[in-house]
């Protein structure tokens, strides 16, 4: 007898932009040996450089507009694409549900680093949030040494500031991002890949 009281219950977690075979919005992946970049659309991978020219444009105008990042890339390459790959990687590199490019518009930067100093932390184009929160340089580090266990102590020695100082930068944090503890922090911070 077949039981036909059964439902199979599928998993409502956001799949990875790109990956179905009819979803024709942009993810962009970074490879990090290679700092390249390929794209998922409609369930197929390409390289960077199959990117649709109405795409690739969409970057390359971000891009040029970021003068912090065109001086920093361009000391990595001559080559305009290469350079614009690049940029790509540092902005986009992270594969997620949310779309890098969806209906023609490039989505804003991702919570993506190659290295916790990423260089392109200090672009203008490149924000790290939680949630609607841009996180200030300070802030960021402060959170990669709480991740790292030390007592703050010593984190406020490796900041060179005082430990009532690192108290208040802690407070502030917590209340923008809505937390009361280090662990609550930390919790959301890998929320956001912030921290692995």
């Amino acid at each position: 007898m077949i039981n036909n009281s059964e439902v199979t219950n599928f998993s409502t977690s956001p799949q990875i932009a790109g990956v179905m075979p009819n979803d024709s919005n942009i993810e962009f992946i970074g490879v990090r040996k290679t700092k390249q970049v390929l794209w998922l659309q409609n369930g197929n991978n390409h390289y960077f450089t199959d990117l649709p020219i109405e795409h690739y444009n969409l970057l390359k105008s971000k891009y040029l507009k970021d003068h912090k990042a065109v001086r920093f890339l361009k000391n990595t390459t001559d080559h305009l694409v290469q350079q614009v790959e690049l940029y790509t990687y540092y902005m986009y590199g992270d594969v997620d549900s949310t779309p890098d490019i969806s209906n023609g518009i490039l989505s804003p930067s991702e919570n993506f680093r190659d290295t916790q100093n990423c260089p392109s932390l200090l672009w203008d184009s490149k924000n790290i949030n939680i949630g609607k929160h841009i996180l200030s340089p300070r802030q960021i580090v402060i959170i990669d040494l709480i991740a790292t266990n030390i007592p703050d102590k010593t984190i406020a020695s490796i900041l060179g500031i005082s430990h009532k100082t690192l108290d208040f930068h802690k407070s502030k944090l917590f209340k923008v991002v809505g937390v009361t503890t280090k662990l609550d922090l930390l919790k959301i911070a890998m929320k956001y890949k912030i921290v692995a």
